[in-house]
């Protein structure tokens, strides 16, 4: 353990800073993930604590996933790691807690926030020329409008999980999950009608165009558009004070079977 982690005699919750200091030496890489932490007579010694002080500060470590017990020969307190989808699942689990409001009224919030982090997403997805297999995928879905509500929405979902993967970067892509969870958990299912669902649509389609063709204005302007028409809808707005917007032209999309049923220009 690093040299400055003394503890004071008389410190008004031993089990705290004993957590805080054993995550400290975790997040430092000095326990890497698999490696197993002192004996519990070892820490108790090293820390001058009683084994049920110790034990409180390990199940905290626990409680926060960076360890896990195990019994028997062998066993002990190890480091996790945690893959980034569990990471996410617990990133929307406090996210929705902490920001909860009566009847949902935090909503508009994490929608507000999800949009902001996936700008970045999508600037990167196209400074890397990003795959976009995935937003393919749920467009093809979406075009669909005989499709149920739930199944559009779900839809919706995962686009959003697909297009933070896209940006490559792990620690964006398990904060944009922990951010798209949290809000899809109270997303109503109900209420797309086809006008609402072309709207969607359109810009989906947009953000994608705009990743293929290596074109951040496009992606950036879309999503703004997008945030602009999903806080409208929040706040009781109605898709049929605004014009239809037909869906642009896929052709940045489309594999090459399907190219052939758009015409080219003469």
């Amino acid at each position: 353990m690093s040299s400055g982690s003394s503890l004071k005699e008389r410190a008004p919750d031993r089990a705290s800073a004993i957590a805080s200091l054993l995550q400290d030496n975790i997040l430092s890489g000095h326990y890497g993930p698999g490696d197993r932490l002192p004996s519990e007579a070892d820490l108790c010694a090293h820390f001058k604590v009683s084994r049920p002080t110790l034990r409180e500060a390990l199940g905290r470590l626990n409680a926060r996933g960076m360890i896990t017990a195990r019994r028997g020969a062998g066993g002990g307190a190890f480091v996790t790691q945690p893959s980034a989808e569990v990471a996410g699942e617990q990133i929307s689990a406090l996210v929705a807690l902490s920001t909860r409001a009566e009847d949902n009224a935090h909503r508009p919030y994490l929608t507000e926030a999800r949009i902001q982090l996936q700008l970045g997403c999508a600037e990167l997805a196209v400074l890397r020329k990003a795959d976009i297999a995935d937003l393919r995928a749920e467009i093809d879905l979406q075009s669909d409008f005989a499709i149920a509500d739930e199944e559009f929405v779900g839809s919706m979902r995962r686009m959003n999980l697909a297009l933070a993967a896209a940006s490559g970067n792990p620690a964006m892509t398990m904060l944009a999950q922990g951010l798209i969870e949290a809000e899809f958990a109270i997303t109503p299912t109900t209420d797309y009608p086809t006008r609402v669902r072309a709207r969607f649509l359109s810009y989906h389609v947009r953000v994608a165009n705009g990743i293929a063709g290596g074109r951040a204005e496009d992606t950036r302007a879309a999503l703004m558009e997008l945030w602009s028409f999903e806080s409208d809808r929040a706040n009781g707005g109605s898709a049929e004070e605004q014009p239809v917007e037909r869906p642009p032209r896929m052709r940045d999309l489309r594999l090459p079977p399907v190219q052939r049923l758009t015409p080219l220009p003469e």
